[in-house]
């Protein structure tokens, strides 16, 4: 099961075999999805529902505290036929990791 300690670390590195990112959907701010590496340059996208309620709490923290941005451009999640924003790490806190 993922822990908010080991979301927040698989957050932190983009460029790993594991990475994970947080996506919002373009059409419906409130649903967040958890998208992560399928392998072969394929993406798994899973509502945020799915996991554990911390993992919800902790990105909406996050959030609001500035700590992860929304990008400005929407991508096609392909396997859920979804147009997402992407959350990413503030500037602030990728200097601090």
């Amino acid at each position: 099961m993922l822990t908010v300690e080991r979301f927040k670390k698989r957050l932190g590195r983009p460029n790993h075999s594991d990475w994970l990112h947080v996506a919002v959907d373009a059409n419906n701010v409130r649903q967040l999805y958890i998208v992560v590496n399928g392998g072969m340059g394929n993406t798994i996208s899973t509502p945020i529902e799915r996991y554990p309620p911390k993992i919800k709490e902790n990105v909406v923290k996050m959030l609001s505290f500035g700590e992860l941005i929304i990008a400005k451009k929407a991508v096609l999640l392909l396997e859920i036929d979804t147009l997402v924003y992407y959350l990413s790490l503030s500037s602030t806190i990728k200097g601090g990791a």
